[in-house]
């Protein structure tokens, strides 16, 4: 398993740098190799121009010329990526939400390196226990995974009590995680969206009920009107997933027969 770890805080030595050495630990010791790092705080990473330049052809990055391409080959390749940021005034620390609004290429990405091909980890730290803060992190990263049918989990440490270093459960939260991807393996991905047109396909059945419930292009909007009972909103998530997932297993079910 390749990994990519991204630190965004300007802390060499902060919360969410210690828990993302933690895990790294976790993954050595599981039998992967050393994963590829970047502290984002010292890169040059502008921000997105909306230009799309990089869905045009021959898809080969971002038009701008600056350290995202150096990222950009290493995220390709890696199986997992770490996102390694703190939350700063209810969100994103500003060097890792420019590097999430720089992620357009990676749509272009071919079936082997796709989004659905990879796992993503959070790690973060935040000083205020405020559920728009934290809570909107996660369910900004909940809604990219699920959409993209990437598989998601993070670890989440409050600093008001102090540094993370001396909290010994969550170090090991964060190593544990890491060494919980021991006998990792590629996914296939089997399953394809219901929606017409969408070329998406995904390692479970769960993850394309995640996808067709996130996504709110004009295809799955109209989809989504036709078979499931609400509108999609944050509290009707988990409803409208297992609706889906329902509906999924149905036609792979009427496939075989």
């Amino acid at each position: 398993m390749q990994t990519l770890v991204l630190k965004a805080s300007p802390r060499r030595q902060g919360n969410t740098a210690t828990l993302a050495d933690r895990l790294i630990d976790g993954l050595i010791d599981a039998g992967h190799a050393d994963p590829t790092v970047f502290r984002l705080n010292e890169l040059d990473i502008r921000p997105c121009q909306a230009c799309n330049g990089c869905f045009q052809p021959p898809y080969s990055g971002c038009v701008l010329d600056d350290d995202f391409m150096t990222i950009y080959p290493v995220f390709r390749d890696a199986d997992l990526i770490v996102f390694a940021a703190p939350v700063y005034w209810w969100h994103l620390c500003a060097q890792m939400k420019t590097f999430v609004d720089r992620m357009h290429p990676m749509l272009t990405f071919d079936q082997d390196h796709g989004l659905p091909t990879k796992d993503l980890v959070l790690i973060t730290a935040h000083l205020a226990e405020d559920p728009y803060g934290i809570g909107l992190v996660l369910r900004m990263l909940e809604s990219i995974a699920g959409w993209s049918g990437m598989g998601f989990r993070s670890v989440r440490f409050h600093s008001e009590s102090g540094p993370v270093h001396d909290d010994e459960a969550k170090l090991a939260e964060a190593y544990d995680l890491g060494r919980s991807f021991s006998g990792w393996q590629k996914p296939d991905l089997p399953v394809g969206c219901l929606v017409e047109g969408c070329a998406f396909r995904f390692r479970s059945a769960e993850h394309a009920a995640k996808h067709m419930v996130m996504a709110a292009d004009a295809a799955h909007l109209q989809w989504k009107a036709e078979h499931l009972s609400a509108v999609h909103s944050i509290e009707n998530t988990a409803r409208l997933v297992r609706e889906t997932l329902d509906i999924v297993a149905a036609a792979e079910s009427e496939d075989r027969d």
